[in-house]
């Protein structure tokens, strides 16, 4: 199982089906228990595992014989379980969000904690920016200064302060997702 060679990926790059069976035969097993390990759903791994082999043929031609096809397929098995997570826990927030609205009995004590954890969260995110991206952030989001006032009072350009945003928006989004993914692999599989 461990390498197939060279002359194997390019009859398969070639549009070979025995010798994509043989790669399929060689590592579906161990790609298995891998996606198994990621996400621990047999269902998930499984549909993983089809998945990525199924790309490998449409997209043959793309291959590279002189590449660990083994680090290859790997790769693409976790990337192909995350976006499954991902997928799956905004599902799970967008129920969320619909239920949330609807007029329900609420445990307020509950409320509070979940609250209090939620702006830890944040915090703990907030500070994993850099001080000057941070600063620049808090007096854009929290106390609501102008793109121009935040420019003035820190001696920036205002491009400067754009950037900046930019930057801590997209890095605070990304780590909201990978929580997002954590979270929804701890409480529900």
């Amino acid at each position: 199982m461990s390498q197939l060679g060279v002359e194997c990926i390019s009859k398969i790059k070639d549009g070979d089906a025995i010798a994509f069976q043989e790669l399929f035969y060689a590592y579906k097993d161990a790609l298995f228990g891998y996606a198994c390990k990621l996400c621990r759903s047999p269902e998930m791994a499984e549909e993983a595992v089809q998945e990525v082999f199924m790309k490998i043929w449409i997209n043959r031609q793309q291959l590279d014989p002189s590449l660990s096809i083994r680090a290859y397929l790997h790769t693409a098995v976790r990337h192909c379980i995350f976006n499954i997570l991902k997928k799956a826990a905004l599902d799970a927030n967008l129920r969320q969000s619909v239920f949330h609205h609807q007029p329900l009995a609420a445990n307020t004590t509950e409320d509070a904690v979940y609250a209090a954890d939620l702006q830890r969260v944040k915090s703990r995110v907030l500070d994993m920016l850099p001080p000057q991206r941070k600063l620049i952030f808090c007096l854009s989001r929290i106390e609501g200064l102008s793109h121009e006032e935040i420019a003035l009072r820190l001696g920036i350009s205002k491009n400067t302060v754009k950037d900046q945003i930019v930057k801590a928006s997209r890095f605070l989004r990304q780590q909201i997702e990978h929580l997002a993914i954590f979270l929804f692999v701890y409480f529900f599989l």
